[in-house]
């Protein structure tokens, strides 16, 4: 005898999907050395796509109910100021650090593209996907996640910088309702290490 199991609720279904998508992206991110080493170590080649398929994916996932900004206009100038000033800051405490690669037009256009690409996956769909379980798991888990993609690229000296990086990113998220205010901020903060 076989018992017959009812079909998920549509609701279920599509997070679970939003789950095996951010567990998708999070797998690629991880996998840029060894993407970039498939590629001859040509990242003019491999990068541009990686980032432009997180974006998309970040951009055209249908938003998390409850997600959207309904509310007044939220204090995005003081926020936004905080968090690029949190980066500034940490710029000017490691000075005599030299720029990782000459700030090049692709290097920046790169850096750009990445830190947008990545808000819009983390900050959007991943936050939208956590926000379920509450505003704290949606900021800490985005967080998590960033940090933990960026230690094949970095290292695991740069967790704790990443990780406070994804709660400041998550944090504006938070408090503006938009994902915009974290990756302009990440876009500052990109730049701010090659220029």
């Amino acid at each position: 005898m076989s018992a017959v199991l009812p079909a998920p609720r549509p609701a279920v279904a599509a997070h679970r999907l939003a789950v095996l998508v951010v567990a998708a992206g999070c797998a690629a991110l991880t996998a840029r050395p060894l993407l970039l080493d498939v590629a001859g170590g040509r990242p003019a080649l491999v990068l541009p796509i990686l980032f432009l398929c997180l974006l998309s994916v970040g951009l055209v996932w249908p938003a998390a109910p409850g997600t959207a900004t309904t509310t007044p206009a939220r204090p995005v100038l003081p926020v936004l100021a905080l968090g690029i000033g949190a980066f500034v800051v940490g710029r000017a405490l490691v000075t005599g650090s030299p720029p990782p690669a000459p700030a090049t037009a692709l290097v920046v256009g790169l850096n750009t593209l990445a830190a947008v690409a990545e808000e819009a996956f983390f900050r959007r769909l991943v936050y939208g996907t956590l926000l379920a379980a509450g505003p704290v798991a949606a900021v800490v888990g985005s967080a998590v996640l960033f940090a933990a993609v960026h230690v094949t690229v970095y290292g695991v000296w740069v967790l704790p910088l990443d990780l406070a990086a994804g709660l400041l990113f998550g944090w504006q998220r938070q408090a503006t309702g938009s994902w915009v205010v974290p990756a302009v901020t990440h876009a500052v903060a990109n730049l701010l290490v090659v220029l």
